[in-house]
């Protein structure tokens, strides 16, 4: 596995979020008529496209998500993919049938407010704070695309936020950077059986979507990409899907068929730091763990057991998937995340385009 740095001129694509909502705040929602465009973009905007018709909103994004209790799913097949995040005790899943129709889901968790955006284009998602400024606020599709991946809007002020560099791009908050919520993506299979009693989306959202219907038809498995975009991939597929862990302007990229053949763990480096990755192809998760710095001796290893217990340390301690302690004197407390989110080949190519393997 290599490290790859990227030059910091070429800032990109575009996402939201903010969140860490207090009760005294109130959240922001103006009118898109007030919003005005600035001069400067942190993008080459010869590769920015509009990617649906009629600007902000085109895509809908969900502000009030309904949810439901993993035994009233019936709408998802064992291998379809859902984001999944936790916050304490609460877990919440987000699954890419309704993500593929509106891209955002704005909710939050007792006092962390968060959005979930989901690319489907670029395959990218992830959870990203949605205070911005000390103001709570909402985040919506602008209906912009910059190297075919989602230019997020904050309704607050109207900037426009790179998804995948995690940064605004245009308006009140140029260049400024969000903070990420650790998440998982995998296989509703796999999610059921380690969250059990986590709330799920409901298809009950108010609009009239096909959730059974994949609006892109045959892109996950083609090789097309839609828009332009700055770099083109190489021979690898440019849809394959790899794990990439960001810090400042580098990014650290790793391959799911590391895992090849179900759950491991293996030790590696990333920013010259130890870290420790565990993965599984088949049921398509990976996350990246900081080494504790207080604990040379620390090691993982994967495990199979009831429940969310995946991970085990050299101290016996079990984890899940999200780093938490599950049982002991430490329960509760987490290993720390990388900030990291699962992205299509091409995409990691068109942001970052010193990347090779």
């Amino acid at each position: 596995m290599k490290l790859f740095k990227v030059i910091a001129f070429n800032c990109f694509t575009v996402l939201m979020l903010f969140s860490s909502c207090r009760a005294q705040e109130k959240e922001v929602v103006n009118d898109p008529a007030e919003y005005e465009y600035f001069a400067d973009w942190a993008i080459d905007t010869e590769y920015m496209e509009a990617g649906c018709n009629g600007g902000y909103d085109c895509i809908r994004s969900l502000d009030t998500p309904r949810f439901v209790g993993v035994e009233e799913v019936d709408f998802l097949q064992p291998e379809d993919l859902v984001i999944g995040i936790r916050m304490g005790n609460d877990v919440h899943c987000y699954p890419h049938v309704i993500l593929d129709w509106h891209e955002i889901v704005n909710d939050k968790i007792d006092d962390i407010a968060f959005s979930i955006n989901y690319c489907p284009l670029t395959g990218s998602g992830m959870a990203l704070d949605r205070r911005v400024n000390g103001q709570l606020t909402q985040f919506g599709v602008s209906g912009l695309l910059y190297n075919s991946n989602v230019i997020p809007y904050d309704r607050a002020t109207g900037s426009h936020w790179s998804q995948m560099r995690q940064q605004c791009v245009n308006g009140a908050y140029y260049k400024a950077k969000v903070t990420a919520y650790p998440v998982i993506e995998t296989t509703w299979a796999t999610w059921k059986a380690l969250y059990p009693n986590s709330q799920v989306v409901s298809t009950e959202t108010g609009f009239r979507r096909d959730y059974g219907n994949y609006p892109y038809y045959s892109y996950k498995e083609n090789q097309d990409v839609f828009f332009p975009t700055a770099h083109d991939a190489d021979s690898i597929h440019p849809k394959k899907r790899f794990y990439g862990v960001l810090e400042d302007d580098q990014v650290a990229l790793f391959d799911y068929n590391r895992f090849a053949f179900g759950p491991g763990v293996a030790a590696d480096t990333a920013f010259e730091k130890k870290v420790w990755v565990a993965g599984s192809a088949p049921d398509n998760y990976m996350v990246v763990f900081k080494a504790p710095k207080d604990k040379p001796d620390f090691s993982l290893q994967s495990v199979s057991g009831k429940g969310p217990a995946l991970l085990q340390d050299n101290e016996g301690y079990t984890y899940d998937l999200f780093g938490y302690v599950i049982d002991g004197p430490d329960e509760g407390i987490p290993l720390e995340r990388m900030n990291g989110y699962t992205a299509y080949w091409f995409a990691w190519v068109a942001f970052f385009p010193e990347l090779h393997l």
